[in-house]
């Protein structure tokens, strides 16, 4: 049986090709930079970063970004566009989000795309709760991903039709996805787990998040975003101490590829 790393390594070309090609994908981008309002002096981390999507968005914006993915065939080809594009400010680690740690207060901006889906819902939590972590006072979080339920408000119902619609558009092939969806979603089986707005909003506030917001963007698509606010400690645990170098991340099953040979949480002089 693939390991979900090995299953994300075969889809490289695939994925890339998707998220750059749908309208969809560019309507997120464009809300998550507009909420995240990234800065000059930002270090930023991205959450799932796949070939890059958002990474390559923020790198020119902030002073560095640390793309993150389980795949180690999706890191390596966005550490060789970011090389390509001349972005020296870009670095990419490869690791399991359920699992993933950083040096508290290391970083100014956290962002997710399409990725945190994946996770049960006790590993989204855990891992905003980490993230609270990881951000300096007046730090952002800011999620963009499928966020809907099992019909309980009026816009899961509209998102659910509109799938259902798509798919019976299809034919045959169509009519047997929804089956095996439906199978999947009634069963709480396979490897999406999408969650709703409020559940999201709820996590951040948990996690001491304030400002926190919920904006829908396209079809399932939604946003959710909130800053960690100076001098409460954030809830939850699982940082890396203190003074932890990048040797000891060997600890967490983690592996490091640079394409800029920044620090983490590191700066460019601009």
């Amino acid at each position: 049986m693939l390991t979900l790393e090995r299953k994300w390594d075969k889809r490289v070309q695939q994925w890339h090709s998707h998220v750059t090609s749908a309208a969809a994908f560019e309507q997120l981008l464009k809300d998550m930079l507009e909420i995240a309002a990234p800065r000059p002096t930002d270090a930023c981390v991205d959450l799932g970063a796949g070939t890059g999507f958002v990474t390559m968005a923020l790198a020119p914006l902030t002073s560095s970004v640390l793309a993150v993915d389980i795949s180690s065939a999706m890191a390596a080809a966005l550490a060789e566009q970011a090389a390509q594009d001349g972005l020296v400010n870009v670095s990419t680690q490869v690791a399991d989000l359920s699992e993933f740690q950083l040096q508290p207060a290391s970083f100014d901006l956290v962002v997710s795309s399409y990725a945190l889906h994946h996770l049960v819902d006790a590993d989204k939590r855990a891992l905003v709760a980490r993230s609270a972590q990881w951000l300096r006072p007046g730090g952002r979080l800011v999620i963009g991903d499928m966020m809907f339920g099992r019909g309980a408000s009026q816009r899961d119902r509209d998102i659910l039709r509109q799938k259902v619609t798509a798919l019976a558009a299809k034919g045959p092939g169509g009519l047997w996805r929804i089956v095996k969806n439906l199978a999947r979603y009634g069963l709480r089986v396979g490897q999406e787990h999408p969650a709703t707005p409020e559940f999201w909003q709820a996590a951040l506030r948990d996690a001491g998040f304030t400002d926190v917001t919920f904006r829908p963007v396209v079809a399932e698509a939604g946003i959710v975003s909130g800053v960690r606010p100076a001098g409460v400690r954030p809830a939850g645990a699982g940082s890396l101490p203190v003074g932890a170098t990048m040797g000891s991340c060997l600890r967490f099953r983690c592996r490091v590829v640079r394409s800029g040979g920044l620090p983490l949480g590191g700066r460019t002089s601009r």
